[in-house]
């Protein structure tokens, strides 16, 4: 009878231990820390570094005479602007500024008389917008909007054993479409490559009469295949982790 007790009692203990037991607090998981996700939203500034082939024609009004030249040339220069992202689209605007070293000129002979053109292309500029398709830090996007660049053209013409040279300046104003693609490296940093084809069109210029040689009037068409490598710094980069808890 004393040792069914004592397993009585011995029972008993047990289950309160146990009980007890169950009722202390049990240590928490530790937090798990999520990143948030990559968004290109925000102020960006940066430079680009890049070539650019020019086709310019001049055209004799009077004596429907036409002569073109293919240059290539570097540009540099920099570029701001805003994005911002919704869902996987990213919209956005940008102004950018190149100096252009873009010159050359046609061959003697090839307008009549002997006459000749030759023209350098000393800036560009370009306001555009931008559509793109992000994934997390890779974006591809086309741009596109305004163009406007600045040129001097020099006229040729033989008089006698002389060549009188006349110039103008050119300031021309067309559009531009192109397409990209960029990665962000760090969360404010970013390197692209981008495309650009620009059409400026054609615009009359006189060149005035000087000595010997007549007032001439021409029309000037230019168009312009551009590629610029870009490094970009966006304001803000990623928002704070995020502690989990499960």
């Amino acid at each position: 009878m004393k040792q069914v007790l004592l397993s009585g009692v011995a029972l008993v203990a047990l289950a309160v231990s146990s009980a007890s037991a169950a009722d202390l607090p049990r240590k928490a998981p530790p937090p798990v820390v999520v990143a948030p996700p990559f968004s290109w939203s925000g102020f960006y500034i940066g430079g680009h570094v890049g070539g650019a082939k020019v086709e310019r024609c001049l055209e004799l009004t009077l004596l429907d005479a036409e002569a073109c030249v293919d240059r290539t040339g570097w540009l540099g220069g920099g570029q701001i602007g805003y994005n911002w992202q919704a869902g996987q689209l990213v919209f956005g605007v940008e102004f950018s500024g190149s100096f252009a070293d873009l010159g050359g000129g046609v061959n003697a002979g090839l307008l009549p008389g002997g006459a000749y053109f030759e023209s350098d292309g000393k800036s560009l500029l370009m306001l555009t917008g931008r559509l793109g398709w992000a994934m997390d830090r890779t974006l591809l996007y086309v741009t596109g909007g305004a163009a406007s660049a600045r040129a001097n053209v020099d006229f040729h013409v033989p008089v006698g054993a002389a060549i009188v040279v006349r110039d103008a300046s050119l300031t021309r104003t067309g559009w531009t479409f192109g397409i990209g693609a960029e990665f962000a490296f760090t969360p404010n940093w970013s390197f692209a490559a981008q495309y650009n084809w620009i059409d400026l069109g054609g615009r009359d210029v006189t060149f005035a009469a000087l000595g010997a040689a007549p007032l001439v009037a021409a029309n000037v068409d230019q168009s312009f295949n551009v590629f610029t490598l870009r490094m970009n710094y966006r304001f803000g980069g990623y928002a704070a982790p995020v502690a989990a808890r499960y």
